[in-house]
């Protein structure tokens, strides 16, 4: 029931993330390079906090993408010896991977929280952006607790994408 539970809870949250990154932070961070670029090239007046913006958009994007890829078993692996190893030895990569992934993420998580909490102490902010870090940190320890209990949920995910993945690019 409990896992039933999870499972419900962070597919919704993933999906949400999915969402917020493809129609929230890829965009902005789209029209924010467009209006640097012609600012920069076309009036010689780039904007000075452009690049921590952009940074702090790309790391949204790419945080919140994490749970829906693993689900959907679009992230990187190294096709070309892993579409040679037996059944058996895919079982195997597949295993060292949610583990590696697991213990990466959750690491990751607890030294997010931590780090948000010194940036709200000391109230860091970007080089050139003068906005408070703290909650991007924030963001990033939520993706990694969904992202985790993605894992922990399905461990497999990329596994029962074979197929899809192979043929999404032809």
């Amino acid at each position: 029931m409990i896992i039933k539970q999870l499972d419900h809870w962070s597919q919704k949250a993933s999906y949400w993330l999915y969402k917020f990154g493809v129609y929230g932070s890829l965009p902005a961070l789209f029209l924010l390079v467009t209006l640097e670029v012609i600012l920069r090239y076309a009036f010689n007046a780039p904007l000075q906090w452009s690049r921590d913006a952009n940074g702090l958009l790309l790391l949204m994007t790419l945080f919140s993408a994490l749970p829906y890829a693993w689900d959907r078993g679009f992230h990187i692996r190294m096709e070309v010896i892993y579409s040679r190893f037996s059944l058996k030895w895919k079982g195997v990569a597949d295993i060292l991977s949610a583990v590696a992934s697991i213990g990466f993420f959750a690491l990751l998580t607890v030294q997010a929280f931590r780090f948000a909490r010194y940036m709200f102490l000391t109230t860091e902010t970007g080089e050139d952006l003068n906005v408070q870090l703290w909650p991007f940190m924030i963001f990033i320890a939520l993706c990694g607790i969904i992202f985790c209990a993605r894992i922990l949920i399905n461990p497999f995910a990329e596994s029962t994408h074979e197929t899809n993945n192979s043929s999404q690019w032809i």
